[in-house]
């Protein structure tokens, strides 16, 4: 699986690649601690998604 998690810093977009969704739900939420905005998971298809909403969809659905 190709993930891309990207942030928004006062220097420009910050992105990183990586392989599994928890991984990529892992860096996104450290972005996040880091105070980073508009943190987003980008699926292969180009689909961007929030990590809370990554997380219901692809770690733990029905939760």
């Amino acid at each position: 699986m190709h993930l891309v998690v990207t942030a928004h810093t006062a220097n420009g977009p910050l992105s990183h690649q990586r392989t599994s969704p928890e991984e990529a739900l892992e860096k996104a939420q450290e972005l996040e601690a880091d105070g980073h905005d508009h943190v987003v998971i980008t699926d292969i298809t180009g689909r961007d998604y929030a990590p809370p909403e990554f997380d219901s969809l692809f770690l733990n659905p029905g939760t």
